[in-house]
């Protein structure tokens, strides 16, 4: 019973995205040399060579990554990309590494 409690709860943390967003992004097309998505909930940003330490929380299939001054950026989980958008169009796409 235990086990199969423990299966359910990843599957439902892999439905709701929790897994699946863990890692580094970054690519020509995004402005950031890095973000690392961390289990914790941190997210580490690196942008000219420095590190800003962050959060993020997962809703209706957006990364919300907050800076340490509050302000928040919602991208858009496509596929293996994160994209943040502008007035519906692509701004900034950053990719799986």
């Amino acid at each position: 019973m235990k086990t199969l409690l423990i299966l359910a709860a990843a599957m439902a943390a892999t439905a709701c995205g929790g897994p699946d967003v863990l890692g580094d992004y970054g690519g020509k097309n995004c402005i950031y040399e890095n973000i690392s998505l961390r289990a914790d909930g941190v997210a580490m940003v690196t942008m000219m060579g420095m590190q800003i330490p962050g959060r993020y929380r997962m809703e209706s299939g957006k990364v919300i990554l907050i800076a340490p001054d509050g302000t928040q950026s919602p991208f858009t989980i496509k596929g293996t990309d994160l994209v943040l958008e502008m007035m519906g169009q692509p701004m900034m796409v950053c990719s799986r590494k």
